[in-house]
């Protein structure tokens, strides 16, 4: 009986972790952009902890979801962001400065 339960639980499990991420689902963060490659499309942020992904904080390169997020923030800026997953890359799909103009 309890290797029955046992198995259903693990398969309760793989299927929860083989359902793909949704933008919807990750929160919100604050970090400071430390760098933007325009020509790559990729953006560099020291980031608190991230309790979605339950990541530590650090600096990441994210790619963006639109070369057009990268015109409206400037290195050093602190901003607000929205990660999400594209094409299987963690990646910057909302950001706001927080620098007053």
């Amino acid at each position: 009986m309890m290797r029955a339960w046992g198995s259903a639980l693990l398969l309760v499990a793989a299927s929860a972790f083989a359902q793909p991420l949704q933008p919807e689902r990750f929160a919100p963060n604050e970090g400071r952009v430390l760098e933007i490659d325009k020509d790559a499309g990729e953006i560099t942020i020291r980031h608190g902890y991230l309790p979605e992904l339950g990541m530590d904080p650090m600096a990441m390169i994210f790619k963006v979801a639109d070369p057009a997020l990268l015109e409206r923030v400037k290195q050093g800026d602190r901003v607000k962001f929205k990660a999400g997953l594209v094409a299987g890359r963690f990646a910057v799909i909302a950001i706001t400065s927080l620098n007053p103009n």
